[in-house]
């Protein structure tokens, strides 16, 4: 019986090794303020990571696609019901991520005859009168934490630091085409991280050499939580022709 919990702390120690291991593939999400609202932006060689929620509320991830697309859906479903039973302007990022998705990914990984969740959540809020946008970075753990007017995920805790620290450098009311530009380059910086065994952040000038092929076969997503919008849901996916790559690729 004595062994009982030293097999738990080994069991959970594991599964933290497994996690680390299959989210270091994953694309870096950026999460910032901007002019108008909210900017999140990913890479993906398939399935969308960039989702809205509710109407000032969307959601991005690093991870797998399956458990990704599992925790879309249990926090739009906790979102609506709460909603339902009380009123639209109680769903609040708080309430979903302290008492809906935190939980529900905690649960699963201290669980350790259950699969965790293979994921690493971003999730963000709008403030549709002042410029008090909300992020909160969820880990596979349940672990949350909020951030202020930026916030990234990313496969490793060096990748993620070195790109909240850049994001923290970024004037927070550009305009969207220099904000979507100055988030690019924070992603390079991450995914380049990412790739790197030497432990050296890169250089401005090595993101941008990187950016120039590191981009060719990957779709850039970009999405905004806009408060000029006139309708209650402020999401809005942008199309390839609004992202500035050109400037990027092959320049």
């Amino acid at each position: 019986m004595l062994e009982e919990p030293y097999r738990w702390v080994e069991a959970i120690n594991n599964r933290r090794e497994y996690l680390e291991d299959q989210l270091s593939a994953g694309s870096p999400v950026v999460g910032m303020t901007y002019a108008d609202g909210v900017l999140l932006l990913t890479t993906t060689p398939g399935p969308r990571k960039l989702f809205e929620i509710y109407n000032e509320i969307a959601f991005a991830a690093v991870g797998h696609p399956a458990d990704i697309e599992k925790l879309r859906k249990a926090v739009i479903d906790i979102a609506h019901i709460e909603g339902f039973n009380l009123s639209a302007r109680d769903v609040t990022l708080q309430r979903l991520v302290s008492f809906g998705i935190g939980p529900l990914m905690k649960a699963a990984f201290d669980e350790i005859f259950r699969s965790p969740f293979i994921a690493r959540v971003m999730m963000a809020e709008l403030d549709p009168v002042e410029a008090g946008d909300v992020f909160y970075t969820i880990d596979a753990d349940g672990s949350f934490a909020q951030g202020g007017r930026v916030a990234a995920v990313s496969g490793s805790e060096e990748s993620t630091r070195a790109m909240t620290a850049k994001l923290g450098e970024v004037d927070g009311a550009l305009p969207l085409q220099e904000a979507l530009g100055a988030a690019l380059q924070v992603w390079g910086l991450g995914r380049l991280l990412l790739d790197s065994d030497e432990g050296q952040e890169p250089s401005e000038s090595d993101v941008l050499e990187f950016l120039k092929d590191g981009l060719q076969g990957l779709k850039v997503e970009a999405a905004v939580l806009n408060r000029e919008r006139s309708v209650k849901s402020k999401f809005n996916l942008l199309t390839e022709d609004e992202l500035p790559l050109a400037a990027y690729i092959g320049a």
